[in-house]
């Protein structure tokens, strides 16, 4: 034990409820991402665009969008879309539902993974929107000649993108699959978003980037999980070394945010934060039968908003809500569970 902790009394102990040994750091074995597993892909590629109007004013110039295929290019196309940190490379954070034999079979149909567009010329400040991303994925599937998409399959952000997608281009798409997300934000969720980006701004002033970038993560993560999840999963006593006080949940926060700050870039994280906040979707123009999953523990995006879009969409709508202690984050986490949503309505057996 420390020394300030070791000096007190028994009584006092009881009453301070102290730990002083921050060693026992179980959570960093705890799951924070799905599995990867190993999926071998046909081809890396890029599309290149010259130009790219946006739906809130402003073009991007030379612009150049990269994108795997898994599978062969011969079976249907199904675009996967995931959160803001995602990339195309699906195997690393969606391989438990994306390979041979799995909810998304590759023997059955050819995956395509996209990485996300963002304004990173702070000199030029656009604002990048869903609809945007979803110009890129036509623009992409022009490249690999391919005029039917059979399913956008998305979640967090990828499902906002997917929504956009199926509003802009119905007789291009088959089915729409939409996971923790729905066609507007809460006003809490943009709440806590401005802060994020007030942080960013501060960094980028005071060139503290990589703080900054930590700080916005570790605010993100608390809307992320569920607070049954939190509460069971760190212990609630304080940790006291050298005058200093933290918690075990602090701890795990900052590790966390060190370690997304060591693989994102600040404007790209501001910039797909704030399209987050331009996601806006009028669900009538949503006419592709389409399956939206909702997880109960999720706070950033709750079952009845999730119910409120589905309910409101033109076309044949299925909706499943599965149970998570992992709140949003569930969305990574319960691949069973989605596997057991998605299978079916792939094999239109739903």
């Amino acid at each position: 034990m420390s020394h300030q902790s070791a000096e007190l009394n028994s009584s006092e102990q009881n009453s301070a409820e102290l730990i002083s040994d921050s060693n026992s750091q179980h959570w960093l074995s705890m799951p924070s991402r799905a599995h990867k597993q190993s999926v071998g892909f046909i081809d890396m590629g890029s599309a290149h665009v010259d130009s790219l109007p946006l739906l809130h004013g402003g073009v991007i110039e030379d612009l150049e969008v990269h994108y795997n295929c898994y599978g062969s290019l011969n079976n249907p196309a199904i675009v996967v879309l995931g959160g803001i940190s995602a990339s195309r490379n699906i195997h690393n954070w969606w391989g438990e539902l994306v390979g041979t034999g799995k909810a998304i079979n590759l023997d059955q149909f050819c995956v395509i993974g996209i990485d996300y567009i963002s304004n990173q010329d702070p000199k030029n400040p656009n604002l990048v929107s869903p609809f945007d991303q979803a110009k890129v994925i036509r623009l992409v599937s022009e490249t690999l000649n391919l005029n039917k998409i059979e399913a956008v399959v998305g979640s967090s952000y990828g499902g906002m993108v997917a929504l956009a997608f199926a509003a802009l281009y119905p007789a291009m798409l088959e089915k729409l699959i939409c996971v923790a997300a729905a066609h507007r934000n809460t006003q809490v969720s943009v709440a806590q978003r401005q802060i994020q980006q007030q942080i960013l701004n501060l960094g980028i002033r005071t060139g503290e980037l990589k703080a900054a970038i930590s700080i916005a993560r570790e605010l993100g993560f608390i809307s992320y999980r569920s607070e049954q999840e939190l509460e069971n999963r760190f212990s609630p006593l304080r940790v006291i070394k050298k005058q200093n006080l933290t918690f075990e949940l602090v701890e795990y926060l900052k590790h966390q945010g060190d370690k997304f700050a060591s693989q994102f870039d600040i404007d790209r994280y501001r910039s797909l934060s704030q399209s987050i906040d331009l996601h806006k979707v009028n669900p009538k123009d949503i006419h592709t039968q389409a399956l939206f999953v909702a997880i109960d523990s999720d706070r950033l995006v709750p079952v009845h908003l999730v119910e409120e879009c589905a309910a409101a969409c033109t076309g044949r709508t299925h909706i499943k809500t599965i149970h998570s202690q992992y709140g949003h984050d569930g969305f990574l986490l319960e691949t069973e569970q989605l596997a057991e949503c998605i299978t079916p309505f792939l094999r239109n057996s739903l």
